[in-house]
């Protein structure tokens, strides 16, 4: 397993209770579990999605806010590990991996790395590598000329250094996602003066599930009462299922054409235009009139617009051109001096591996390069790359709510691939080139009739606006079922008896004649516990009435 985060978390809890016989080892290179929740604690940083349904469905949790922030986020996964102690278990932390590399010749995986801690590498082989480190973890610095001559603190927004104080700083913003629409209103107050740049138009709209969130789809801390409402598991229960279910509908709006659109499009309309109500030039510059809401996963901003227009910020929407030792150069052509500037300017999110991918000696990484994305079975695996699994590869269903059921979907389905593979004794499986091939032809010729086909600049679309986004061709839920059961006709499988796929079948026996398994389990199971022995006396054929002899 790579990385320690959601994803891995998750594996190691179901693994535990449904797998048997396997050696699970968990490369983690940073120095604690939690992944992104570890990463990024920028001011304001927190989920777009409920805190109740921003977790796991096996391990519901007491949350403090309706959004939580991302220290509370670490603290549940960091008490998820610590319930099931899985670093002591499975987790090498601070090892970080370096390259991939699979042989047909031994059926297996060697994983090369670094010890962070010893400075020492390591070489490990594998039958199967998991690839949990998500999509939102190679943070990247923009490409602007002058960056690295800029001589004040230089802060990007996946690294923040917590130690700084903003406080009475002139400050440079640079980048408008989700990222920096959390960072703006956050230190707006601290700030003696704020330069930020939106050189692409954005939907600023607000929350996700407002019908549970506070005014305006605000956030806000739950009460005493509501607390106590936790601790009822039916009530929590239903309180999450409704919260699920507005996520679910939302994918609606996304579809070209749709009322939904139309009525989501008229909603962050309205709401952006009565928020810039003063500032009718910025409205014009920022409003998007090309592209439907949903384009770029939409950016929940409570308070952004509004410390956007306060009088402490200036706003430009041209491309920064150059920075200097000392600051910028704004596009009247004059130097602008700040103290700090924050990079928040995301992640690469192409989906192309992140180090050497090797099959046979190729590697994938440049057999791939000039593709626009990678070739994706399901956003699960990739063409002709064997017992590799990746949890929210390209073509997932990143766009509309929570990740969890995600991971719980992809846990699911790899489980069920390792358990088949150690019945049947099969020792490597891979997409196929043409089941992949077609499904990429399906899932971007439905894409054409979306909004993220949209000219937008969406990391859907690796940030490009003419890109092509690489997302699931259709809702979560028809996602969640997709992968309920693995297509195994899309799989080539190469068994240990490579002449005879039925050796698996051994003696004729089945081992649960042997283990002291029910062997009548096709009957079903009793509702209550009945004794053997009540049976066999009280069933006793010479206790029946005898039947006349013909």
């Amino acid at each position: 397993m790579l990385g320690a985060g959601m994803s891995g978390l998750n594996f190691f809890k179901f693994a535990e209770d449904k797998l048997k016989d396997v050696d699970i080892v968990c490369y983690e290179k940073n120095d604690d579990v939690g992944g992104t929740w570890l990463e990024n604690r920028y001011p304001g940083c927190a989920c777009d999605i409920p805190s109740v349904v921003y977790q796991y469905p096996w391990r519901p949790a007491a949350w403090s806010k309706y959004y939580s922030h991302s220290p509370e986020i670490w603290k549940y996964f960091k008490m998820i590990e610590q319930e099931n102690n899985f670093i002591e278990k499975y987790i090498k932390l601070r090892h970080k991996v370096t390259s991939l590399s699979w042989e047909d010749s031994t059926q297996q995986w060697t994983i090369k790395g670094d010890d962070l801690a010893t400075g020492n590498s390591f070489t490990d082989h594998s039958d199967i590598v998991i690839d949990g480190g998500g999509v939102l973890n190679r943070w990247k610095w923009p490409d602007i000329p002058g960056l690295n001559s800029y001589r004040g603190t230089l802060l990007h927004s996946a690294q923040w250094n917590q130690s700084v104080d903003l406080k009475d700083k002139r400050v440079a913003l640079i980048g408008a996602g989700s990222s920096a629409v959390q960072i703006l209103p956050n230190i707006y107050s601290q700030a003696a003066e704020i330069h930020t740049w939106i050189r692409n138009k954005i939907w600023i709209t607000a929350g996700f599930a407002q019908a549970f969130a506070g005014p305006n789809g605000s956030n806000f801390t739950y009460s005493e009462e509501q607390q106590d409402a936790f601790k009822d598991p039916d009530l929590y229960l239903k309180y999450r299922k409704l919260i699920e279910g507005e996520l679910n509908q939302r994918f609606s709006f996304i579809i070209n054409g749709s009322k939904a659109q139309a009525e989501a499009r008229t909603y962050s309309e309205n709401e952006m235009k009565n928020l810039l109500k003063d500032r009718p030039d910025l409205l014009e510059q920022i409003m998007p009139t090309d592209f439907f809401v949903g384009c770029r996963r939409p950016t929940p901003g409570n308070g952004y617009l509004e410390t956007l227009t306060g009088t402490k910020t200036t706003a430009y929407t041209s491309q920064l051109g150059q920075i200097t030792e000392k600051g910028f150069i704004n596009p009247d052509g004059v130097e602008q001096e700040v103290d700090v500037i924050i990079c928040a300017t995301g992640f690469d999110t192409s989906y192309k591996p992140r180090f050497p991918l090797l099959v046979n000696g190729v590697d994938k990484r440049e057999e791939w390069k000039d593709l626009a994305s990678v070739p994706s079975y399901l956003s699960l695996g990739l063409a002709d790359v064997p017992n590799y699994f990746v949890f929210g590869g390209a073509y997932c269903p990143s766009a509309h709510g929570s990740f969890f059921p995600l991971v719980q979907a992809y846990t699911n389905y790899v489980i069920q691939i390792i358990s088949k593979m150690q019945i049947e004794r099969i020792t490597s499986l891979r997409p196929k080139s043409r089941a992949v091939a077609q499904f990429l032809r399906h899932a971007d010729t439905f894409l054409k009739r979306t909004a993220w086909t949209g000219p937008c600049s969406s990391w859907f679309k690796g940030g490009k606006k003419d890109g092509k986004p690489a997302i699931w061709p259709g809702s979560r839920l028809a996602f969640l079922r997709m992968l309920e059961q693995p297509r195994f006709e899309d799989y080539d499988m190469q068994y240990e008896n490579a002449e005879d796929m039925w050796a698996f079948l051994g003696n004729g026996f089945h081992v649960c004649e042997e283990d002291g398994s029910d062997i009548t389990w096709y009957l079903g199971e009793n509702k209550r516990y009945v004794d053997e022995v009540d049976v066999r006396w009280v069933m006793d054929g010479s206790k029946g009435i005898p039947m006349d002899k013909p």
